[in-house]
C-alpha cells in the first residue's frame, strides 16, 4: 500500500482552530458517532533505525471518555505520531489525536542501528457506535505525516475485552465539575506498598500545590480536576540498574532509560492504562516513591518523576511540559550535530524550539526590537528572541528566552512561549 500523507496546517490556522472551536467542530457531534466510553487499541511498535512494524496486541472497552465531547479533532498535529478514527460508512474523519512514544526515542541512540527492539504502546478514543476505520501515522524527517498501519474496528466484535477494572481506591483531590469539560490529571501511585498509601496521599496534595505555583496552570484552576489512584505495589521504590537495585512494583518504573541515569521512566505501558483505567483521565502523572533525582515526560502518553528528591517540585511542572503541552527541552550536549536529530530546513515539530527555517509560523510576532539570532548575554535574558541552544543541540537549534523551565531548574516558570502552547494544547480538553 503506496503511504499516505497529511501536511501539518500553518500555526495561524491552529489558533484559529482553537479560538473557534464550535465553528470548526460543529459537523462532528459526539452522540451521532460515539457512545459515553472508551475504546483502547493496544499494540506494539517493533524494528530498529530503518524497519518498522506495528503487531496488535489487544482491544478493550474500558470506562466512560473523560476526553472533550466538542472538541475531537486535534488540528495542533504535535507529536511523532498520529492517529486518527474515520467513520467507515461515510469516510468522515471523526477523532484525532497526535502523541509520542519511547520507541521514537530510542531511535535516535546508536543501539537502534544494531539490533531489533519492540516497545508496547496504545492509544485510546471514544468507543464508536458503528463500525470505524482507524489509522495510525508516522512523521517524517519533512514533518509530514505518513499513514503505517490501518485496520477496522467494529464495535461489536465479541474480542473486544471488557475487563472488571482493577481494585484500587480512587479519590478526587480537586473537583471542578464534569470531565468532559475540564482537564482531568490523574496521578497514579507507583512504588508505594500498602501501609504508605497515607504518605502517597500526602505527596498528592503537596504536588498539586506545586503544579497551581506556576503559570498557565494557577489561572486556569477552575478548568483542571485531580484524581489520585491507590495503586499498590509489592515493594516500595523503583528500579536503579546502576546501583544494582530492583524493586517489584506495579507499573515496573525504571532509572536509567537509554542508560541516561536520571532518565526514569515504565516501558509497561499495558500497566499504567490497566490502572489509569480506574479514574478519568486526560493525563496520566505517574508520581515514585523516591528520593533519586529524575522524571520523564512523554506527549499523551506519560509523565513521571520521583517524590523526594529537593526539586521534584521543579521537575513535576517540567515533565508535565513534554508530557502534556508536547514541549522540547531546551538545553544541549556538546557531542550531538544538529542534522542527527532534525532536518534544519524545516521547523520542529515542537513549538518552543526553531531551526529558523520559519520563526514567524511559532513565535516570530512576540519578538520585539530583539536581534535574530540573539545574542546570549545579559542584555537580552528578558526578552523574546532566537537563543542558540535547545533540543540537546549546541548550534543551528534556537529557543525563546535565556532561561525557561523546559531548560534549566534554576527558574519556576516558563517563558510566555511555552505558556502559550501550554494553553493551546488546555483548550482541546476544556472547550
Amino acid at each position: 500500500m503506496m503511504a499516505k500523507s497529511i501536511k501539518k496546517p500553518c500555526f495561524l490556522l491552529a489558533v484559529l482552530f482553537l479560538l473557534n472551536p464550535i465553528w470548526v467542530f460543529s459537523q462532528i457531534k459526539f452522540d451521532d458517532y460515539f457512545e459515553n466510553s472508551t475504546l483502547r487499541f493496544d499494540y506494539s511498535r517493533a524494528g530498529d533505525k530503518n524497519n518498522e512494524w506495528i503487531l496488535e496486541e489487544q482491544l478493550k472497552k474500558e470506562s466512560a471518555w473523560a476526553g472533550s465531547f466538542n472538541i475531537l479533532i486535534d488540528s495542533l498535529l504535535l507529536g511523532d505520531y498520529y492517529f486518527q478514527v474515520f467513520d467507515s460508512a461515510s469516510n468522515k474523519l471523526i477523532f484525532s489525536r497526535g502523541y509520542s512514544s519511547l520507541f521514537r526515542e530510542w531511535l535516535d541512540i546508536e543501539e537502534s542501528l544494531k539490533i531489533k527492539k519492540s516497545f508496547y504502546e496504545s492509544v485510546v478514543m471514544p468507543f464508536p457506535k458503528r463500525t470505524i476505520l482507524l489509522k495510525l501515522l508516522n512523521r517524517n524527517r519533512n514533518n509530514e505525516f505518513l499513514v503505517v498501519y490501518e485496520r477496522f474496528i467494529n464495535p461489536k466484535d465479541y474480542f473486544i475485552k471488557k475487563e472488571t477494572i482493577l481494585p484500587f481506591e480512587v479519590k478526587t483531590i480537586l473537583d471542578n465539575g464534569n470531565p468532559n469539560q475540564k482537564l482531568d490529571i490523574t496521578i497514579i501511585a507507583e512504588g508505594y506498598t500498602a501501609d504508605e498509601m497515607p504518605k502517597f496521599e500526602k505527596d498528592c496534595e503537596r504536588f498539586m500545590g506545586y503544579f497551581f505555583d506556576v503559570s498557565p496552570f494557577k489561572e486556569f484552576k477552575k478548568d483542571i480536576n485531580f484524581h489520585i489512584i491507590k495503586s499498590i505495589s509489592q515493594e516500595s521504590g523503583t528500579d536503579i540498574p546502576g546501583a544494582g537495585e530492583w524493586k517489584n512494583t506495579i507499573l515496573n518504573s525504571s532509572f536509567y532509560t537509554f542508560n541516561s541515569e536520571r532518565y526514569l521512566t515504565t516501558l509497561d505501558i499495558k500497566s499504567v492504562r490497566d490502572v489509569a483505567a480506574c479514574a478519568p483521565y486526560d493525563q496520566i502523572f505517574i508520581l515514585v516513591n523516591s528520593a533519586k533525582y529524575g522524571g520523564g515526560g512523554v506527549f499523551n502518553y506519560y509523565n513521571l518523576c520521583s517524590s523526594d528528591h529537593a526539586q521534584s517540585k521543579e521537575v513535576f511542572t517540567h515533565e508535565f511540559g513534554h508530557g502534556f503541552g508536547a514541549l522540547a527541552d531546551e538545553y544541549a550536549y556538546e557531542d550531538i550535530p544538529a542534522e542527527t536529530l532534525y532536518n534544519l530546513n524545516f521547523e520542529p515539530w515542537q513549538r518552543n524550539i526553531s531551526s529558523l527555517a520559519d520563526i514567524n509560523a511559532k513565535w516570530g510576532k512576540m519578538i520585539k526590537n530583539t536581534p535574530i539570532p540573539t545574542p546570549d548575554i545579559h542584555q537580552y535574558y528578558n526578552n523574546i528572541g532566537a537563543f542558540e541552544g535547545a533540543g540537546y543541540v549546541l548550534k543551528k537549534m534556537y529557543r525563546p528566552m535565556h532561561d525557561c523551565k523546559m531548560r534549566s531548574n534554576n527558574t519556576n516558570e516558563f517563558c510566555p512561549v511555552c505558556q502559550k502552547a501550554l494553553i493551546e494544547v488546555l483548550y482541546l480538553y476544556i472547550k
